[in-house]
């Protein structure tokens, strides 16, 4: 659904340390770039409906996300391969991986090379 558009595949959950202290900065990089053509599709790992919806709500995370509430089990942190959280995949408008575990100015360098 996203193709035509640079969009970061996001993995975290609500009790994950590092992937909360990530997301002031996803959220700034999202309104951003998302006029540009960004989109962040996040991943949560949770197994607790109310305690990743309260996450998504105190963080403002405003994009779409997505959860099977499997835990590690999550069949998309299987099918990536994802083994630690925080962790995400960058897709240019083909759908195409074009960067992992970016955060901050990478994550913004990245965004800004896909859209030349």
């Amino acid at each position: 659904d996203h193709l035509g558009k640079v969009t970061l595949l996001e993995f975290w959950a609500s009790w994950c340390g590092p992937c909360r202290k990530q997301n002031p900065g996803l959220v700034q990089t999202y309104r951003k770039y998302h006029g540009l053509g960004f989109e962040i599709v996040s991943v949560s790992l949770d197994f607790s409906q109310a305690d990743w919806v309260k996450a998504i709500e105190q963080d403002s995370l405003t994009w779409l996300h997505v959860s099977d509430l499997k835990g590690r089990n999550n069949l998309a942190g299987i099918i990536y391969g994802v083994n630690t959280i925080p962790d995400n995949y960058l897709f240019d408008r083909n759908g195409v991986i074009i960067g992992q575990y970016l955060w901050g100015k990478d994550l913004e360098e990245a965004i800004e090379k896909s859209n030349e």
